[in-house]
């Protein structure tokens, strides 16, 4: 089964809920949604920490990155 084909019957299924059972179901998915992206951004943090702690960065003002951009610096 497709996603697009799977996702049609959930939709289909939500529709029979009634307004009470939809907020509810909604409400979940509210929060799982919230708690995803809360995990992407740990994941970039940690990375963007790795990153700093090797050395990977490069601090400056905007004419030290239009330097690095013209000649290749980054």
């Amino acid at each position: 089964m497709n996603v697009n084909s799977e996702l049609n019957q959930i939709i289909e299924r939500f529709e029979q809920f009634d307004l009470e059972e939809k907020e509810y179901i909604v409400n979940i998915f509210s929060k799982e949604l919230q708690e995803a992206k809360r995990d992407r951004l740990y994941l970039r943090y940690m990375e963007s920490k790795a990153n700093r702690d090797r050395g990977n960065i490069k601090t400056g003002d905007v004419q030290d990155l239009r330097a690095d951009l013209e000649f290749g610096g980054i």
